[in-house]
C-alpha cells in the first residue's frame, strides 16, 4: 500500500527521526520517501523472511514483533525484538537464511524495496554511511547476544537484561517476561529462578517494574558496551573504572 497525501506527512515525520535518515538534506529525503509502501500485519501472523521474496527494508512505524528461527527439535530461538523505530533488513541476509517474524502486537511496518535502498545509496553518501553504521551495529548487537547466550549463567542473563532499563531510566521491562526469557533462552521457570536469585542481592521485580535496595546491585551485571550509554560510565561509581 502506497500512503495517501495525508498519510505521507505523518510517515514522513516519523521517518525523518529514524536513525538511518539522519543528516539527510530535507529535499532528498521527501524524494526517497515517494517510494515507501506500508504494511500491516495482524497479532500472532508469521511472516518467513528469505532473500527473494522480502529483500526490502522494513521499518517499524508501530507494533512489535520478535524475529525467530527454529532447530532441528523445533524449538525456538529469538534472534531479535524489534519496536517501534526499530528496522530489519533482509535483503542483507545470506539467501541460504531464512527467518520468521512473528508478530506480537498489530504492527505497521514502513518499507523500501532494495532497488530504492541501492538508488538511494548511489546518489547519497550519507545515506550510504548510515547503512553502513546501520549493518555494523547490527552486527555488534548478533556478537553481544551470542557471548551473553553463550558465556553467562542464567541469573547473570537477567541481570544484564535488567541493566538496559536502568540505563535508559525507565526501570520497567519494555516486554512481557515470556518473551524476555524466549529471547535470552531461558525456559520461563528458568527465568523465575534467576529472579529469585537476583531478589536476594536487592534487585527486585514488582510486575514489570525493576525496584533496587541500594541503586547500585545491577552494575555488576553491566558489560562496557551497553555500560557506555550510562551517565556513570567510567566514572569514579563505575564498576568498570
Amino acid at each position: 500500500m502506497i500512503p495517501s497525501k495525508t498519510n505521507f506527512n505523518k510517515y514522513h515525520a516519523f521517518l525523518s527521526k529514524v536513525s538511518l535518515f539522519k543528516d539527510i538534506l530535507e529535499k532528498d529525503l521527501t524524494d526517497f520517501f515517494h517510494s515507501m509502501q506500508i504494511k500491516q500485519y495482524h497479532k500472532g501472523e508469521m511472516l518467513t523472511f528469505n532473500a527473494p521474496d522480502h529483500d526490502k527494508c522494513y521499518i517499524v512505524y508501530e507494533g512489535l514483533f520478535k524475529l525467530t528461527k527454529f532447530d532441528e527439535n523445533g524449538d525456538e530461538i529469538v534472534i531479535k525484538i524489534l519496536d517501534k523505530s526499530d528496522a530489519i533488513s533482509p535483503m542483507h541476509f545470506s539467501p541460504h537464511y531464512e527467518v520468521c517474524a512473528e508478530f506480537v502486537k498489530k504492527t505497521t511496518l514502513i518499507y523500501f524495496t532494495k532497488k530504492d535502498i541501492d538508488d538511494f545509496i548511489a546518489k547519497n553518501h550519507q545515506f550510504s554511511t548510515n547503512i553502513i553504521d546501520f549493518l555494523a551495529k547490527g552486527v555488534q548487537d548478533l556478537l553481544l547476544s551470542a557471548e551473553v547466550l553463550q558465556l553467562k549463567s542464567a541469573k547473570e542473563k537477567v541481570g544484564w537484561y535488567l541493566v538496559h532499563a536502568k540505563i535508559n531510566n525507565t526501570f520497567e521491562l519494555p516486554y512481557s517476561k515470556a518473551l524476555i526469557a524466549s529471547y535470552l533462552g531461558l525456559k520461563p521457570e528458568s527465568f523465575s529462578r534467576a529472579l529469585a536469585k537476583l531478589k536476594e542481592e536487592g534487585i527486585v521485580l514488582d510486575n514489570k517494574t525493576i525496584k533496587l535496595l541500594n541503586g547500585d546491585e545491577l552494575c555488576k551485571y553491566c558489560d562496557k558496551v551497553i555500560g557506555s550509554d550510562c551517565p556513570s560510565f567510567l566514572t569514579e561509581n563505575c564498576a568498570h573504572n
